[in-house]
């Protein structure tokens, strides 16, 4: 009240309240009321009527304003029951089922009765005196339906006189997700420790002293334990707890005398009057606190499931047989070099001579190539120094005219010692072939240039003073296993060409065998109105004939009517093949997207009563799907030519009629191509040689030429199975045979493996933003090569096949 200014405060009157108690009502604050002339807190909880459903059982249970948590043991029985029903997964306005029902309006009645408890407010009651010690207690305990912790502070006057009195309690249901009790009970301590370090600040006692209390054996094993290493659940809380507290401060009380086991199983309100819940248990009461306990053994069992298992290190020498084996460990020159670097620093440190970083470096760089060149050119440096003769009759380097400099290393003589260059360019030092540290330069050089080809490679290498013998090969061998090269220039991964499927080769009825592909859009104009159409294209696989369909719409019901006016046109397919979504080529960014809004698998569904086999191609592979793309590019072909002679103005039946007169022409195509120009030769064959038995385009006759024709009536039958064994005997030699060939693909590459890192080729995007993939499985053919493979892409939760 100091802290306000004088004319912030009320006028300070005297008042006895025993004789005015009268006047005075009880004060209350969110339902905890206090009275005044006794100097006690008491709830008088008034509840709202809300709807029996899990959202009004939260209303309810949120709605009770309890800070110190001093009947959160009653409150815990109605967080259980709020609990059951998440457990249940009932919807937040489904009615509240029968079996809790009885809980939940016995629980409302314990509410009620709350109002006959008196807590003091004080903690120092009348007579008691002056305290001279002040100790704070906390306990903590859990079990399989919640848990909890309760602080009491206890108080003795200069009498030995003793008084203790609940301060602050939590009470917490467990959670959905199994934990296990010691887990619980860990969590709980956890709890305290924070309670604690809060009382700390705000109760303001000096030298006030904390003792924390649990039954748990294992949560006291884990506070004091100082040799093993404990998983990272449990030693997180361990540290919390230790930030605020002692180990020695941690003690154990029997579950009889624990109070906090109240928090964790709930308590009815005349259960929490007649209970140590308010008041603390016994032992606190007498002279000494402590319970009588036996000794126990708080030792961290080995097989305990929260230990983490040793885990043993074993470090092997590596022995090397060679400098050049030693310099296999590094993956870069500037590694190496810095290795080195390090060791020739303390050598000179060791001498007391002191260079610069450069210095060091330059020097360890000329050590270290000395050392190779010893290694790897020792019968031609020998043989410079005069004290050895090799026994073979030509030296490697002899065309290069090599000597040793002042440093010891071996340089390229050559022809350019009158020449303007520098030294180092002169008389490049000579790097060894097939050797690990030739492979690290180049490729520390071939870096510096931005993964440039072979030429520039070898000229930066020679620019910057070395000369690797075999130097074409070494670059050629680096840039081939390049990864960043190969992400930059190299080629796509192809296989030899497949087989064809059965549907392919096997003779069959039209149609029977099937390949779809939608293509549009097509505006055209019904009324004042602009309406969109598409097409929908069949391909029969054996015969190569087309069928096209006007779709008013791109949903799922009017895509499944132009199947069944196939069927009832055309006779029953067996099987579709499609591409996927993204799969689609020529179609426009509009079709794309009403193609991946249709339901698919509704489609295969209707289909599969009718022993339809829906089929899709593997992702980004058009090229499965040739048979019916290339035929998308033949009706475009076609229908322009029919749009300029008739028109751009259409309704939909001028567009169906277009799109038959299309597929009246590319049914009429020759299948093969042999014979045109021979006059001998027979009529070419096309697929309206089975589909309609006629040859050619049948203009159609002007109006009151149709005559019914019926002197073949007899033998029709006849002539329809002679034009259909004749068609399949000049479709299989004139035709099926011409597929024997592979016009591409033709060789057999190495199978892609599992855990391969490729890229995926996207036309529409530049070739440094292809997305990295790794392969996961692989679908081998029956020849063993590998065509298809399920690849899991760089971004999250996606893979692609």
């Amino acid at each position: 009240m100091l802290s306000l200014p004088e004319s912030e405060r009320a006028t300070i009157t005297q008042t006895d309240l025993e004789s005015s108690q009268k006047r005075f009502s009880p004060e209350k604050v969110l339902g905890i009321q206090w009275c005044i002339e006794s100097d006690t807190f008491c709830f008088k909880l008034t509840l709202k009527d809300h709807p029996l459903t899990r959202r009004g059982i939260l209303a309810t249970v949120a709605s009770i304003y309890d800070p110190l948590g001093l009947i959160s043991p009653l409150v815990l029985v109605g967080k259980m029951i709020l609990q059951r029903m998440c457990q249940d997964r009932t919807d937040w306005d489904d009615p509240l089922p029968d079996d809790l029902r009885l809980d939940w309006e016995r629980w409302k009645a314990e509410l009620l009765k709350l109002s006959e408890i008196k807590i003091p407010r004080c903690f120092i009651p009348d007579g008691l005196g002056q305290a001279v010690s002040v100790q704070l207690h906390h306990f903590s305990d859990a079990s399989l339906s919640g848990y909890g912790q309760c602080s009491y502070v206890r108080m003795k006057n200069t009498d030995e006189r003793v008084h203790c009195a609940l301060v602050m309690a939590k009470a917490r249901v467990a959670p959905l997700k199994p934990v296990t009790i010691p887990r619980l009970e860990l969590q709980a301590a956890t709890i305290s420790a924070k309670v604690s370090k809060v009382l700390e600040t705000e109760m303001g006692y000096k030298d006030m002293s904390h003792n924390f209390w649990t039954n748990s054996k294992v949560v006291l094993g884990y506070i004091k334990n100082d040799t093993k290493r404990l998983k990272m659940f449990v030693a997180n809380r361990v540290q919390r707890i230790r930030e605020v507290s002692q180990p020695a401060q941690w003690k154990y009380v029997p579950t009889t005398d624990n109070p906090a086991d109240h928090a964790t199983r709930g308590l009815t309100a005349d259960e929490i009057a007649k209970s140590n819940w308010l008041t603390g248990p016994k032992f606190l009461w007498e002279t000494e606190a402590s319970p009588q306990t036996a000794d126990i053994d708080l030792e961290i069992p080995p097989d305990d499931v929260e230990v983490k298992p040793t885990v043993v290190h074993i470090v092997q020498r590596m022995k090397f047989t060679s400098f050049t084996e030693r310099m296999s460990r590094f993956s870069s020159y500037s590694k190496a070099v810095t290795a080195v670097a390090v060791i020739v620093e303390c050598s000179l440190k060791k001498r007391g001579k002191l260079f610069s970083k450069i210095q060091v470096r330059n020097l360890a760089e000329t050590n270290l190539i000395r050392v190779i060149q010893q290694e790897a050119f020792k019968d031609s440096i020998l043989n410079l120094q005069k004290r050895y003769t090799s026994s073979r009759r030509v030296d490697p380097l002899k065309n290069l005219d090599p000597f040793l400099d002042e440093n010891g290393l071996l340089r390229v003589g050559g022809r350019l010692k009158r020449s303007a260059f520098l030294y180092g360019v002169k008389h490049p030092i000579l790097l060894p072939k097939r050797n690990h540290f030739s492979t690290l330069v180049a490729n520390h050089y071939h870096d510096r240039i931005g993964h440039q080809g072979r030429g520039m490679t070898i000229n930066e290498i020679r620019n910057h003073g070395y000369w690797i013998v075999g130097c074409r090969s070494t670059v050629s061998s680096l840039i081939q296993n390049c990864v960043t090269c190969k992400k930059l220039r190299g080629i796509r991964v192809t296989q030899k060409m497949a087989n064809l499927p059965e549907d392919r080769t096997e003779p069959s009825p039209p149609f029977t065998h099937c390949g779809l592909d939608c293509f549009g859009l097509f505006m055209i104009k019904e009324g004042q109105k602009e309406l969109k159409r598409y097409g929908l294209i069949f391909t029969c696989l054996a015969s190569r004939a087309v069928h096209i369909k006007v779709l008013d719409d791109m949903s799922t019901d009017s895509f499944i009517n132009a199947l069944r006016c196939l069927n009832a046109i055309r006779g029953k397919v067996l099987m579709i093949r499609c591409d996927q979504g993204t799969n689609f080529v020529g179609a426009s960014h509009e079709l794309k997207e009403n193609l991946n809004k249709l339901n698919i698998d509704s489609i295969a569904r209707k289909l599969l009563p009718q022993n339809c086999e829906f089929i899709f191609n593997t992702p980004s592979s058009s090229h499965m799907g040739g048979v019916w793309e290339r035929q998308i590019r033949t009706i475009r072909s076609v229908l322009d030519g029919i749009l300029i002679q008739n028109g751009a103005q259409l309704n939909t039946s001028a567009l169906r009629t277009f799109l038959y007169e299309t597929m009246a022409i590319i049914n009429s195509r020759p299948l093969t191509v042999d014979d045109l120009e021979d006059p001998n030769g027979l009529l070419p064959l096309s697929p309206n040689n089975i589909l309609t038995m006629k040859s050619g385009i049948v203009t159609p006759p002007p109006p009151g030429d149709f005559v019914r024709e019926g002197i073949y009536a007899r033998k029709r039958w006849r002539r329809v199975q002679y034009l259909a064994n004749l068609f399949w005997t000049r479709w299989e030699k004139e035709y099926l045979y011409n597929l024997q060939s592979r016009k591409t693909w033709q060789g057999t590459k190495e199978n892609t493996r599992v855990g391969d890192i490729v890229m995926l080729k996207d036309e529409n995007i530049f070739r440094s933003d292809w997305r990295l993939a790794k392969v996961v499985e692989t679908y081998p053919s029956s020849d063993g090569l590998v065509r298809k493979v399920k690849l899991l892409m760089a971004t999250p939760n996606l893979d692609k096949t």
